[in-house]
């Protein structure tokens, strides 16, 4: 007996001043079981009168429990309290409110309460009431009374859901998160619910509420969003209520990640979700900022994933840009607003996946880690254009590898980095469609100079006009090209002046242009490079070609004969072998 009251005088006396409420009364209890079991023993007795003293500092509202305290010592305690505190009856209306003296929490329950002599002040609060402060005096051997009343100053709705955590949002504005559980004498509420009381939280109290209508938007992750109206009822006139619990259903829905270069690592905005490709992944209905990181490169997408809804994505690598920060210090008219828009170019690009230096780190610490850690495909900074007053800004943009292409923009032009994002959003087409058909314009319109055996079949005349292409006229070889696009179904019905006939329509392999004034070639000889990963025979072998006239770009010929040296192409339509020797000759020049 003497060690279960003792165990705990032991664990919380030396933290006293700071326990809670409930830990505050279980030391309380433990001070009035040892001064019983000190003063029935001889050589502790002495001990009791001082275990009463600690009790009366921690607590003087505690009231001894005086079944097993004996009248001697009753005694004792009631005098101690009379000499060291005066009394205090409190009246409080309503009930249930916050109650604080002298700044500290205090039970806000009626009746007599023990102070220290001397003047105090008292504050009392409830929802949907006016609060009232007051101060007052306390002598020994008197009894002050403090009457607190409260003014009513709005309704008072009680929200409990199911679960806890959910956001309560009343006409637009956040009014927090609902916790805990429901206490006991309200545990008849989660049955109405359908749910158990350790599923239904503790009523989270709205006030403040305007006479009226007002909407409630009860919120959590992963479940369906519930919207209820507050009726003028329970608003006007002023009175507490409680609403029905609100009962929060879960809300998923499926997530399937295809990917041709297996192994990335699937992330949900931060959240590890494992390796890719991923089918049919239960998940929270909800938006996410999604990314593959892949060996090289990383896919990144703003997705949602829609209750009951599934959704398909097929990643796979893309350069990762990296935007290092600006050289110097140099102050200049919309240097702030530049640099805004630099960290936010993000935004604005879907063929890469887009990163910032990391906080407080330099330029120059950036540029180093990166291209010690190869942790990006791309680079990008900025300093500003020689000469004063700066009015020009230089962009850097980079390869590991060193190709690299430099803008100067206008930092208060209306948007200076317009240009350099719609080169970087503007992917080559490596493939165009094919109908089998070589045309060239003669003045009297598209001549048909070459077909293929398959265009020879379906009655293709070399030697004469094509007239007509998609249902629509040919005036020359633009128009078929254009015809060409639009085609459906893999097929195009074409006319020579007599007759339509249908001709199948393929992909073929495209050349990347040298110097296309529309394409950013820093970014695309990254892209190709991750293309390059996992691809074979003529696919990896096209790839390589588009890399090296990437790099004739550059003038980087040395490095282009590297690319096409081991390249073989066995397809003859569009590129072939005959391609690659060329081009490797043109690089040996």
């Amino acid at each position: 007996m003497l060690t279960a009251s003792s165990s705990p005088l032991a664990a919380l006396e030396p933290s006293a001043r700071t326990l809670d409420e409930g830990w505050t009364r279980v030391l309380c209890e433990a001070y009035n079981w040892t001064a019983v079991l000190d003063d029935r023993t001889a050589g502790k007795k002495a001990q009791a009168p001082r275990r009463l003293e600690s009790l009366l500092e921690l607590d003087p509202d505690y009231e001894i429990d005086r079944a097993i305290t004996n009248p001697r010592l009753q005694a004792a305690y009631d005098g101690l309290r009379t000499a060291r505190f005066g009394r205090v009856k409190l009246s409080l209306d309503p009930a249930g409110g916050v109650l604080t003296v002298d700044g500290k929490p205090r039970r806000p329950e009626p009746g007599i309460h023990w102070l220290a002599p001397g003047a105090h002040a008292a504050a009392y609060s409830r929802p949907g009431y006016q609060g009232q402060d007051v101060k007052f005096d306390v002598a020994l051997k008197d009894t002050a009374a403090l009457d607190l009343k409260l003014a009513r100053t709005s309704s008072v709705i009680t929200v409990f859901t199911s679960p806890a955590g959910a956001e309560l949002i009343v006409d637009g504005k956040s009014l927090g998160f609902s916790r805990g559980q429901v206490p006991a004498d309200r545990s008849y509420l989660a049955d109405r619910a359908g749910v158990k009381p350790d599923q239904l939280s503790e009523g989270m109290r709205i006030a403040d509420l305007a006479p009226g209508k007002h909407v409630l938007e009860v919120r959590l992750p992963c479940h369906r969003t519930r919207r209820l109206e507050i009726a003028e009822s329970l608003t006007t006139p002023f009175a507490d209520a409680d609403l029905e619990p609100v009962k929060l259903e879960p809300s998923r829905g499926t997530l399937t990640v295809q990917s041709a270069v297996p192994g990335g690592q699937l992330l949900l905005s931060g959240l590890d979700m494992g390796k890719v490709p991923v089918r049919d992944l239960q998940v929270c209905a909800q938006a996410y900022d999604l990314q593959v990181k892949y060996a090289a490169g990383s896919f990144t997408r703003r997705i949602e994933v829609l209750d009951g809804k599934s959704l398909t994505l097929v990643a796979r690598p893309k350069p990762r840009l990296t935007y290092a920060g600006f050289e110097g210090s140099d102050d200049f008219a919309g240097r702030d607003r530049l640099l805004g828009m630099l960290a936010a170019l993000g935004g604005r690009l879907h063929e890469v996946a887009f990163f910032t230096a990391a906080k407080d780190e330099s330029l120059s610490d950036c540029l180093a880690r990166l291209r010690a850690s190869r942790e990006t495909e791309l680079l990008l900074w900025a300093r500003p254009a020689p000469g004063r007053p700066i009015q020009q800004v230089e962009l850097i943009l980079s390869t590991l590898t060193g190709q690299e292409e430099r803008l100067a923009v206008m930092p208060l032009e209306q948007d200076p980095l317009g240009s350099l994002a719609a080169r970087m959003e503007r992917q080559p087409a490596l493939s165009e469609p094919w109908a089998g058909l070589t045309l060239l314009d003669l003045p009297e319109g598209a001549h048909v100079l070459q077909a293929d055996a398959a265009a020879l079949k379906a009655g293709i005349r070399p030697g004469r006009l094509l007239t007509e292409a998609g249902g629509g006229p040919v005036a020359n070889v633009a128009d078929f090209r254009k015809a060409l696009a639009e085609a459906k179904d893999g097929t195009l019905a074409v006319s020579q002046g007599d007759a339509p006939v249908k001709l199948t329509v393929s992909q073929m392999a495209a050349e990347l242009p040298v110097n296309a004034p529309d394409l950013c070639y820093p970014l695309v000889l990254s892209d190709l490079r991750l293309r390059y990963l996992g691809a074979k025979g003529d696919e990896a072998s096209l790839l390589r070609l588009n890399q090296a006239l990437a790099l004739m770009h550059f003038r980087e010929y040395d490095k282009a004969l590297e690319v096409l040296r081991d390249a073989r192409m066995v397809g003859v339509q569009g590129v072939s072998q005959g391609t690659l020797d060329y081009y490797t000759g043109v690089c040996l020049l």
